[in-house]
């Protein structure tokens, strides 16, 4: 075939040397194809198609309804127990070990979960897949193998393929069998009950971002990755749990609510209580505070995995409101801490890669276990920095330390943070010299003592400076924990909180803190306090790019319905004041469609009556004898079938 014969079918009423046979084909599959090809591009460029209209929506849902009324389904039966109920997880370890073909017939079980897909193989055979937290299994529903005693009849069994969808809650009694191809199923004996039906179409593919986080439930049901980084979560949270109640920890609950807001330097959420008009209160940015009085309180090894709130900006790796776990353990140092850092992570990689094998197939691919190999790199704030710059940073103990700085940067055109405190400088500085060499896992140890005023401070012998016994873990240029050898003096408490006051700013609002430092009067004992924000080390682990990935319901953003505004309907929040104005659209595109249909099927009769070929097109019937094209059908402009007609994937 050369390339002109091959492309006739783009134009066939060019073609003037074909028989009138293949002249005849070629016009019935032009016309077909373009059409398809116009309503495939139509279903595109529409701005408010099925699943995003409300309209059409509340169609669907009020169709299904009217279904499940002809055949009385339309209920949401109460459960009962049942002594052969299993989980699918629970089926599939006791059943795996099954051969081909076979069959248990003294074996009655009950299953129970979502039909994932229906397959008719035949009036008289229908397959279903049913899920359940995160586990499938097939069921084989055979009319010759229904049981008769229950009074199913072949009508009653036609009722059930046609009225069951994907997204149905069904329960299904039956034996424990295993395909010819070594498939484990449930060889059901009664018809399955529909226990709870679906009414809302469930979509087979869920792509926009802002449509899938806003939507969640429906992300969870279309894309099984989501509900496998949740599972995974869970499991890091446990694991980081299990580690610490192995070392004789007490896990605890601490106030969210306070007057004030302290251990860290960010800015807090405030509000009122109707107790106390009068006073303002903060949400906690660190339960820190609290952790060490229950220390001096005589908990020697205490820990807390929870919320914490800081009022601040959003990004791919930061939410106002995030998930931290903090511990305190007394009479460790700096050492101890990061070795249990180590011994941490190193165990949950781990685990997650055990996971990764067997049950979360579906996740990306994230750090390999061999980067979490102990010891992990150590690089010193100081020397770094100063290596990097090739000259010596000023005394930063000085009164004029921060002027200093200030130099510095506009010797080196480095751009100042928006606070050049003293503190942010030398955080910018870390920014660009030290984090960017922090692929693996890396402790950045003995930060300036300025810029950790909860923790112990001495003279390093090196530099001269005042440095902190602090060390943050960076991996993949991300803080994951950050650890210290906390300050329980008193007397240098008060005065660290005091000489914070000089660098105050929008986000560093905080004063002397006079209730912690009379409680460290009752004497804190040499503590090593250690905290991980858990939604960080759940991105690292998953592989996910952004914090909203790990979440439940994704980013305060999506919570608050600020992500796309405009969007909407079931699937996409769309604002009230859009949605005339694109069902108007919708409406514009399927009278372009039928008008450019119209202009082809004029073309192709005028050719068809030139090379004298009987053609009739716009719904009339073909005459007999004619070309075979059969009468226009009106189409379903969101799932592209006939409309009265269903695709097998509906039934």
């Amino acid at each position: 075939m050369n390339s002109t014969t091959g492309l006739r079918f783009l134009r066939p009423y060019l073609q003037q040397d074909l028989p009138a046979l293949k002249r005849t084909a070629y016009l019935r599959f032009f016309s077909s194809s373009r059409s398809c090809l116009y309503l495939r591009n139509s279903e595109k460029r529409a701005v408010a198609p099925h699943s995003h209209n409300k309209r059409a929506m509340k169609s669907d849902v009020q169709g299904r309804i009217e279904e499940l009324k002809k055949v009385q389904k339309l209920e949401w039966p109460r459960i009962k127990s049942d002594k052969d109920a299993m989980t699918l997880v629970e089926f599939t370890a006791k059943y795996i070990g099954m051969k081909p073909v076979e069959i248990r017939k003294t074996d009655y079980v009950m299953l129970r979960g979502r039909v994932r897909s229906i397959r008719i193989s035949s009036s008289k055979l229908v397959f279903l897949d049913i899920t359940q937290d995160g586990s499938v299994v097939q069921l084989v529903v055979d009319r010759s193998r229904i049981d008769s005693v229950n009074g199913e009849t072949p009508g009653m069994f036609r009722n059930f393929y046609h009225i069951v969808r994907r997204g149905d809650i069904i329960s299904v009694y039956g034996h424990p069998y295993v395909t010819k191809r070594g498939e484990l199923s449930l060889n059901a004996i009664q018809l399955p009950d529909i226990l709870s039906p679906s009414l809302a179409s469930h979509p087979t593919t869920l792509a926009d971002r802002e449509t899938r986080i806003r939507n969640r439930h429906v992300d969870m049901l279309v894309n099984s990755s989501v509900a496998e980084t949740l599972r995974l979560r869970s499991h890091i949270i446990q694991h980081m749990r299990d580690f610490l109640l192995s070392d004789n920890f007490l896990e605890v609950q601490t106030p969210l609510i306070a007057d004030k807001a302290g251990g860290a330097i960010a800015k807090p959420f405030t509000t009122t209580a109707t107790e106390f008009p009068e006073k303002q209160l903060a949400l906690r940015i660190a339960p820190e505070i609290w952790l060490k009085r229950l220390v001096i309180g005589g908990i020697d090894r205490v820990f807390e995995i929870g919320p914490a709130f800081r009022n601040e900006g959003l990004d791919a790796t930061h939410n106002p409101e995030f998930t931290t776990c903090e511990f305190y353990r007394a009479f460790t140092d700096l050492e101890e801490l990061m070795g249990m850092t180590e011994s941490m992570l190193s165990s949950i990689a781990t685990r997650v890669s055990e996971l990764r094998k067997t049950t979360f197939v579906s996740l990306p691919e994230s750090l390999p276990l061999e980067d979490f190999a102990k010891p992990f790199q150590r690089l010193e704030f100081i020397p770094t920095i100063e290596a990097a710059l090739g000259s010596k940073l000023p005394d930063l103990s000085a009164a004029n330390a921060e002027e200093e700085l200030k130099v510095l940067f506009e010797n080196y055109s480095l751009p100042l943070p928006l606070s050049p405190t003293l503190p942010r400088l030398l955080d910018k500085l870390s920014s660009i010299y030290i984090e960017p060499s922090c692929t693996t896992p890396t402790f950045i140890t003995h930060h300036p003592s300025c810029m950790a005023p909860l923790a112990k401070s001495f003279i390093c012998m090196n530099t001269k400076q005042s440095i902190s016994a602090r060390a943050e873990l960076f991996i993949q240029n991300r803080e994951i924990a950050n650890m210290y050898e906390e300050e329980n003096s008193p007397l240098a408490q008060r005065e660290k909180f005091t000489h914070q006051l000089q660098w105050k700013d929008e986000e560093n609002s905080a004063g002397v803190d006079e209730s912690y430092c009379e409680a460290l009067e009752f004497g804190l004992p040499p503590t090593g306090g250690w905290g991980a924000g858990i939604d960080r080390i759940v991105m690292m682990f998953a592989g996910a790019k952004r914090i909203s990935d790990v979440l439940a319901f994704g980013s305060l953003r999506n919570v608050v319905n600020l992500g796309r505004e405009g969007k909407g309907s079931e699937l996409e929040v769309v604002g009230e004041d859009r949605r005339e104005a694109e069902w108007e659209r919708r409406e514009r595109v399927k009278r372009n469609w039928q008008e450019v249909r119209e202009r082809d099927l004029e073309v192709m009769r005028r050719k068809s009556k030139e090379l004298g070929l009987d053609f009739e097109g716009g719904g009339e019937k073909p005459k007999e004898g004619g070309s075979g094209i059969v009468k226009e059908e009106v189409v379903d402009v969101r799932t592209g079938v006939p409309a009265g007609e269903k695709k097998a994937g509906d039934l």
